[in-house]
């Protein structure tokens, strides 16, 4: 496709990234050649992406300056912190009346006529489920519950023993310190209509404390939007996610092509995790289907 298409006019993509610039300059050059409008935020570690994003000078993508960049944390509230940058940039552009949150590794599963089709429809499509109803073995309440230490668990035994031990300091009042709200849990990645964004954020900025609460809860980029979109009008507006990933502990695993069968039956938009220097043939067809002028079968 040489000339740009409109299929994805007024969706404000929230890219959070840190590496592998090629396959992030992909994704971007994809979504920008299809009229959305790109918000990048990138680790302040991350020079060598910030040099190749500033090079390829993508039309429509906005990368967040280094000032206003975090420095992530596996797991810590610094995440949260940059996708609020990222959502008031994104809600501040002329024309946005959608917003996807993505990471660098995330790839479409559809042509762009079909992604519009399938988010455009008023609705927030994203994994949100009451935190109540989570395994036990999945945090469920306890990430509300007891203060967190960041880290990856699986990977980090002193992380691992200190959250598993932080029951012994007691538990929180959820009821006091939600002050009513329902605490919500789900997949970090969300799609949300500019009207619910806007909402989500004013009660965030009336309400002080809510940033409070979950700058010492676990993993909150797994339940900080998601208790957000509770406490607004717009919860009843849900559609089916938008994320596909097959995880495999606390992280998702990388996508080969046998994977493609599964996340295109899944209904999901986008899917993650692809590596391009692991897998670069599930990146080929990814990209060869969502480029596609058809039906998804005849890629790959």
């Amino acid at each position: 496709m040489s000339a740009a298409s409109p299929a994805l006019a007024g969706l404000g993509c929230l890219v959070l990234a840190h590496d592998n610039p090629a396959q992030l300059l992909l994704l971007l050059g994809w979504l920008s050649r299809h009229g959305a409008a790109c918000h990048l935020h990138l680790d302040p570690r991350a020079a060598e992406v910030r040099g190749a994003v500033e090079r390829a000078a993508l039309p429509g993508v906005a990368l967040l300056p280094e000032a206003a960049s975090r420095r992530i944390a596996w797991g810590g509230f610094t995440m949260v912190e940059a996708t609020l940058a990222l959502l008031r940039a994104a809600l501040a552009r002329p024309g946005v009346t959608q917003l996807c949150l993505l990471s660098g590794t995330h790839l479409p599963l559809l042509p762009a006529e079909a992604l519009a089709a399938r988010l455009g429809d008023g609705r927030n499509h994203l994994d949100i489920r009451f935190a109540c109803m989570e395994p036990a073995e999945r945090e469920s309440l306890h990430r509300f519950w007891f203060r967190g230490v960041p880290g990856r668990q699986e990977t980090q035994p002193v992380v691992r023993w200190l959250n598993r031990h932080a029951w012994r300091l007691g538990p929180r009042d959820l009821a006091r310190g939600l002050r009513g709200l329902t605490p919500m849990v789900g997949s970090q990645w969300w799609h949300l209509t500019a009207a619910a964004a806007r909402a989500m954020l004013a009660f965030h900025d009336a309400n002080p404390w809510y940033a409070g609460f979950f700058r010492h809860a676990r993993i909150p980029d797994e339940s900080f939007f998601h208790t957000l979109l509770g406490a607004v009008p717009h919860m009843a507006e849900r559609g089916t996610p938008m994320s596909f990933q097959c995880m495999r502990g606390y992280s998702p695993a990388v996508l080969t092509p046998g994977d493609l069968a599964a996340a295109r039956a899944s209904g999901a938009a986008f899917a993650r995790k692809f590596d391009q220097r692991a897998e670069p043939e599930a990146v080929r067809l990814a990209l060869a289907a969502a480029e596609a002028d058809g039906a998804l079968s005849r890629a790959g």
